[in-house]
């Protein structure tokens, strides 16, 4: 049996409470707000104050492990082939469901036209609310979504 080679663009996980919030993040259906993940560690971290869970993801974010989103005040495990890459969280209004897809392109036009009048993104961030597939079509067919 072969084992997986670490890639030596992630960091390894920094922190047992890194580890911890990671395992959260990644066994949940969806995106978790921070006081969310603080009561998922509680049951095995019974004293586990608001300030570790923040500095988790903090690091979680800054090595790609981890995306914030922003309108929703959540976190979500990022994707296997996102490192590195620029994306567009597509957020379900009607059963919450995020979709991440990749937005190369689109940030780099943006980026481009923005940079005309001499601004510099350093963060960017798109997320676009609306109704997902599933939703749009139990909506069509007259259920109640």
């Amino acid at each position: 049996m072969s084992r997986k080679t670490p890639d030596p663009m992630v960091p390894p996980v920094e922190s047992e409470n890194d580890r911890m919030v990671l395992d959260v993040i990644r066994t949940a259906n969806g995106p978790l707000a921070a006081y969310d993940i603080l009561e998922r560690l509680r049951p095995s971290r019974p004293k586990i104050a608001p300030p570790t869970v923040y500095r988790a993801l903090e690091h979680l974010i800054r090595d790609g492990r981890v995306r914030r989103i922003e309108s929703l005040n959540a976190y979500l495990s990022a994707g296997q082939d996102s490192a590195g890459h620029s994306v567009v969280f597509a957020i379900c209004d009607d059963c919450g469901r995020v979709q991440e897809r990749h937005a190369d392109a689109a940030v780099g036009r943006l980026t481009k036209a923005l940079s005309v009048e001499g601004f510099k993104p350093t963060r960017p961030v798109i997320e676009m609310h609306g109704r997902c597939g599933d939703c749009d079509g139990l909506h069509a067919a007259g259920g109640k979504a």
